[in-house]
């Protein structure tokens, strides 16, 4: 099916009455996978959805606004428009704001705000914020250090399709950093990774081999 025609879809089910915060919403495609040809059609779906309550919609149209994709930038409207997402927990709106916090785009930077986000957006369902949130514990940034949270973090992530947390986990093992270190096991993450498409795990995995001879 089309992208427009899923985003339409959405559109249309937004506004049906008596549906959540959460379903109203769900069929809507990620900003970041659009070709740059869709980005005004989505825009402008996406801020239908948004009027129509779907946080969801609020959330990637705020990723719009701090792109500048199919709208004029407009950074503070980008983070208002997460903001006001993730306070009805939506973990995408909450993932894209820890990232603003987390570099100091259109608000205070703050690694302990990003870190609560990141962590936000993982309770939430959101791989990418267990991804991210087990960067920091891995480098004691904005959180204390701890490397066997960060294990547990990638492991979640790797476990759910997230290929960078595979080759995150891949690292861990190889470096022997909150596991016990196991190059096989590390060969066969940074593998997986390749496999989904990461081009660190597929570097990784042909290092380690070359390595290993």
């Amino acid at each position: 099916m089309h992208r427009r025609t899923v985003l339409l879809l959405a559109a249309l089910l937004c506004a049906c009455g008596g549906m959540s915060k959460h379903a109203a919403g769900t069929t809507l495609v990620e900003p970041d996978r659009l070709p740059p040809s869709e980005y005004e059609d989505a825009a402008s779906l996406y801020s239908e959805a948004c009027d129509r309550g779907s946080v969801r919609g609020c959330a990637y149209l705020g990723y719009m606004y701090d792109n500048g994709r199919g709208v004029l930038q407009d950074i503070p409207k980008a983070v208002a428009l997460n903001r006001r997402a993730c306070e009805q927990d939506e973990p995408f709106a909450c993932l894209y704001l820890g990232y603003l916090y987390q570099i100091g785009r259109g608000v205070s930077q703050s690694t302990f705000r990003s870190s609560e986000l990141f962590t936000r957006s993982c309770e939430g369902g959101n791989l990418e914020g267990c991804l991210h949130l087990g960067i920091m514990y891995k480098s004691g940034a904005g959180v204390a250090y701890d490397p066997g949270r960060a294990v547990n973090l990638f492991r979640r992530g790797c476990e759910g399709g997230e290929a960078l947390a595979c080759a995150s986990l891949g690292y861990m093992y190889e470096n022997g950093e909150g596991v016990e270190t196991d190059e096989v096991r590390a060969l066969e993450l940074f593998q997986m990774a390749c496999a989904k498409g990461n081009q660190i795990g597929c570097d990784a995995a042909v290092g380690l081999e070359s390595s290993a001879k």
